[in-house]
This record gives structure tokens, sequence and C-alpha cells, in this order.
């Protein structure tokens, strides 16, 4: 994972740059933990221009480099990019901000509603943030199909999650101020093709993050 931050801008080319380099940092640090060294004029980030799957980040790699995916998401002064050599990822981000009633209808269902209020009272945070850490995980599920939001979100969900404790590592620009709160999740997703996804969330400085991923499946 990298996280680039942004010049106060509003333009869009600021916020597509910047997730590009996130992403290309992204990808050397994951081939680099691999044994595989590149540098960042060797790999290549296009996007899918047409189908259901219309934007979704391509990645080109050097021949015999293993075959990569990665997603990105950006929102105000930072972006962020996900990568692995091994499934497909999901990545978003999210200023946390005040959600309405309205908000939470059209976009959880009861059963999501219900967890996240839960989870809000047993970790002690601000009902904004935890929907917008809900609206970050159906984000991640939709974009990690490729379809992002032409898929209903009321669709693809999901009906709680399993916490396997903090993680370690501090998420620059995110989780490095006190307060912040950052745990390794299970969560198996409703709608069609269920399925059980690792990942994390997190909250901090103002943000919300949720990365979902499911392994390659591995011939029998």
């Amino acid at each position: 994972m990298a996280v680039s931050g942004m010049h106060r801008l509003p333009e869009r080319r600021v916020a597509h740059l910047a997730g590009r380099v996130a992403a290309k940092s992204a990808l050397l640090h994951h081939l680099a933990a691999s044994g595989v060294r590149l540098v960042a004029q060797e790999l290549g980030i296009s996007q899918v221009m047409a189908g259901p799957e219309q934007g979704r980040p391509v990645v080109q790699v050097p021949p015999g480099t293993p075959a990569c995916d990665v997603s990105i998401s950006h929102s105000k002064d930072l972006a962020v990019a996900v990568a692995t050599t091994g499934g497909r990822v999901g990545v978003d981000l999210e200023a946390v901000q005040p959600r309405g009633p309205g908000f939470h209808d059209e976009v959880f269902t009861d059963v999501e509603q219900d967890w996240l209020m839960h989870c809000q009272r047993h970790h002690g945070r601000e009902p904004d943030e935890l929907w917008s850490l809900g609206w970050c995980l159906k984000e991640a599920l939709v974009k990690r199909t490729g379809h992002g939001l032409r898929d209903s979100l009321q669709q693809v969900g999901f009906t709680g999650w399993e916490e396997h404790g903090p993680l370690s590592a501090v998420i620059p620009g995110l989780t490095d101020a006190p307060g912040a709160f950052c745990v390794r999740i299970t969560l198996n997703s409703t709608g069609p093709g269920r399925e059980t996804l690792s990942g994390l969330l997190a909250l901090g400085r103002g943000y919300a993050l949720a990365v979902l991923h499911v392994p390659e499946a591995r011939p029998a």
C-alpha cells in the first residue's frame, strides 16, 4: 500500500496524477517484497475504456514479472493505492463527513446499519466515522469486482466482519496520529458472487479507509 499527498487544488487531473503516483509506489514496494526490483519507468498503468469494468486500472509490467492488480482511491488531500500479485483488490478512501438518514437508507441495508451502529458503540467512535467507514467498505466491495458504482450498493453488501487485531504498521498520513484506528478483518460479502475477503479498516486524521482482497483461487 502507498499513500500520496496532493496540493490543495480541486482539479481532477491533480487527483488522477496523485493516484498514479501512489499506485506505482505501491506496485514497486509490493514487487520488491517478492524479490522483483523495478523502477517506476518500467511500469505502466492504463484503464479499461469500455464495458462493465470501465475505469478499472490495468497494470503493464515487463515480461517475466508476476501479473499485478491495483486499486486506487483519492479524497481531498490524499490518494491511496493498494497492489497485489494474487487475486483482486479494492480500496476506497473518504473524508469523514456527516451522513444523513437518507444516505443511510439508500446505501445500507437494515442489517448493515445495525452492525455499523454496534461497531460505533463498541469502539467508541463518532457516528460519522462509522458511516463513512461503511461507505468505504461498500465501495471497496464493488471496486474489487471492477464494476464500481454501476453495481447497486444495496445488492453488494455484508452482514458484519471478524476482527483479527490491529495492524502493526503505520499508514503515513492516515494512522500516524493519536486516536487512529486500524484493524485487520475477514468479511463475508452478500449478494451475487458471495465471497470471503480479507482486508483492513482504518480511521485517522479525518479520513476513513477500507481495503478488501480476495486471493487468487489455486488449482486443486
